[in-house]
């Protein structure tokens, strides 16, 4: 049985200047294929900010981490604040 961690992060940008498609192209460039990103969903907020929801999954193993997850969002120019939402195991 293959099981696999299926996390949902709040992404805020750092400004409302932020070119959203170009931030997801780099989100998605920047986690795979190490990481799949089924989806990213745009959440306005307000004042001109819309938060990204990513949808990313791995398989369940010591070689992926939430925190390496992180390490790379943070790592990507444009991006503020992350929040992860929702983490959970799934198998199959």
């Amino acid at each position: 049985m293959s099981a696999e961690v299926a996390l949902i992060y709040r992404v805020l940008p750092d400004s409302a200047d932020v070119n959203l498609a170009a931030l997801k192209q780099e989100i998605v460039q920047r986690l795979q294929p190490k990481y799949k990103v089924d989806k990213i969903e745009e959440e306005p907020i307000g004042f001109g900010i819309t938060a990204l929801k990513l949808y990313i999954r791995h398989p369940e193993s010591d070689e992926y981490t939430s925190d390496e997850v992180e390490e790379i969002l943070r790592s990507i120019k444009g991006i503020g604040n992350i929040e992860l939402e929702y983490f959970s195991r799934l198998s199959f």
